[in-house]
């Protein structure tokens, strides 16, 4: 973590939560964000990045802050559940069942790996505004940590998210006039009021001008202040949405097939014998107890064996469901669909022989392992076209405008995680898999690993050439570009140029 020579002294770092690629590039190419295209991608670039599965808030956080996958941190969703340790009587007693959306939000940090660095480490004076990643951010300089419970809590009931934008807004100003070097600010309305109405609702559409205007705002202090030129800005997005037309009743499906299923929020249901553990709604995880003795629910299940239990077959018939993912009895990832199976297999790039690596194993970075794709039938994530032998840099170029970019990856890096399902659900365009208990309902959808979820904007006044960027690899580009040296053996990303 070594300084060297640097390109910028300060970084003001900008989160809209829930803002697709290709509305935020339309917006900017029709003049509807003046600020942001006048005093960032012109003087620097906007591209396209590719986030992380699943694509929902939270998870999708891991890679900006700490350079790191969902699956590596072991945080694979914004709810899990942790098969060896959920067990009655203590079946709730962490680390058993999570949901980050309630009282064990406040655990987020604490189950980050505790040896991993953060943004935060590396700046001093810092503000965090609303980001729930903190972690390394001094409690006085949290600006908004005694607040957002109440501020989110009174929004959700009341709707009035462009008051919760415009307390960020001004929090963001004051902090850039007291000369932070680190000023993170993310604003949460452009997801909230997309799962109220549409992404391109009027609200939503207003919510993006309301934010250019703020950062209209803090250019011009950037400029009293003879700061501009020393300042990175990076403006982005953690995940995209879709509009949503029709939910899939996941956990009720399980209890007619006989998989009498716990979910959110009856997970006091006794006798049951799975579990979904939904994320963004576009996404979940499933658990099947194999072990009927004793404590916790055992090991993962292999997509085998789930499958002469019925499971697969049962699933792949939903309506809107885009594929089913597990783990197979030799470490590979199996994806099925309806039109047929995916296999995903990798082994280290320092051998040219051995059998595959298990992907769940220890941590390893993907840059170090070598990935291929087959598959049989109709390929189920759509790239028509087996691999052989990708880096993960060439797994990222070959899938990245497709319907599924960066899928080999991805689906990789989530089972490297203990807390990850049996299987993943990935739920296709205008569908979500979750019909019940979702007050008020949501009219749009992210967390699965279609591209119109994980395309995020990416702009900065700093010009990037590469052309094909993760989510992963914004943590120590930044730190690069800010005169910090990362040992990226630690983390997942890589500078970008």
């Amino acid at each position: 973590m070594e300084l060297t020579e640097s390109r910028f002294k300060r970084f003001i770092f900008i989160i809209i939560d829930g803002a697709p690629y290709e509305i935020f590039k339309t917006l900017i190419e029709n003049g509807d964000l003046p600020n942001i295209k006048k005093h960032v991608v012109d003087r620097g670039s906007l591209s396209k990045a590719i986030s992380v599965f699943p694509s929902t808030t939270g998870p999708a956080f891991i890679p900006f802050f700490m350079g790191l996958y969902p699956g590596t941190a072991n945080i694979p969703g914004i709810r899990w559940l942790s098969k060896s340790n959920f067990h009655i009587p203590h079946r709730f007693k962490r680390p058993g069942v999570c949901s980050y959306m309630g009282f064990d939000g406040l655990h987020f940090e604490a189950d980050l790996p505790l040896n991993s660095p953060t943004l935060f480490d590396f700046f001093s004076p810092v503000s965090n505004i609303y980001n729930l990643l903190a972690r390394g951010c001094p409690t006085s300089k949290n600006l908004t940590r005694w607040s957002k419970p109440f501020l989110y809590t009174y929004a959700h009931f009341s709707h009035r998210w462009r008051f919760v934008n415009q307390i960020a807004a001004r929090r963001l100003c004051k902090a850039v006039e007291a000369g932070d070097k680190f000023v993170v600010c993310l604003f949460p309305a452009v997801d909230t009021f997309s799962h109220l109405t549409e992404i391109q609702s009027p609200q939503v559409l207003q919510t993006y001008r309301e934010i250019d205007t703020a950062i209209g705002n803090i250019v011009h202090t950037l400029q009293k202040a003879n700061t501009l030129q020393e300042t990175l800005i990076l403006i982005t997005s953690d995940h995209g949405m879709t509009d949503t037309h029709t939910h899939i009743d996941v956990p009720q499906h399980l209890d007619e097939g006989g998989w009498r299923c716990l979910h959110y929020p009856k997970v006091w249901r006794q006798g049951t014998v799975s579990a979904s553990m939904v994320s963004g709604n576009g996404m979940t995880h499933l658990y099947f107890k194999n072990n009927p003795i004793g404590k916790g629910w055992g090991e993962r299940t292999p997509f085998e064996e789930l499958h002469k239990m019925g499971v697969i077959g049962s699933l792949i018939e939903l309506e809107g469901l885009g594929f089913v993912a597990g783990q197979s009895e030799t470490g590979d990832i199996l994806v099925q669909n309806r039109g047929g199976q995916g296999r995903i297999s990798c082994r280290s790039a320092q051998t040219d022989r051995g059998n595959p690596q298990s992907v769940a194993g220890t941590f390893k970075s993907a840059d170090a392992l070598r990935f291929s794709y087959q598959f049989t039938g109709t390929d189920p994530l759509g790239y028509g076209v087996p691999y052989e032998n990708l880096s993960s840099r060439d797994a990222l170029r070959e899938t990245y405008d497709s319907p599924y970019p960066d899928g080999i990856v991805q689906l990789w890096q989530i089972f490297k995680s203990e807390r990850t399902g049996d299987l993943v659900l990935s739920a296709e365009k205008g569908y979500d898999l979750r019909a019940r208990y979702e007050i008020p309902e949501h009219r749009a959808t992210h967390g699965a690993l279609i591209a119109e979820h994980l395309s995020i904007p990416l702009a900065t006044n700093y010009p990037i050439a590469e052309q094909c960027i993760r989510s992963v690899d914004v943590f120590p580009t930044v730190l690069s570009l800010c005169g910090h040296n990362v040992a990226e053996r630690h983390i997942d990303g890589r500078v970008v140029k």
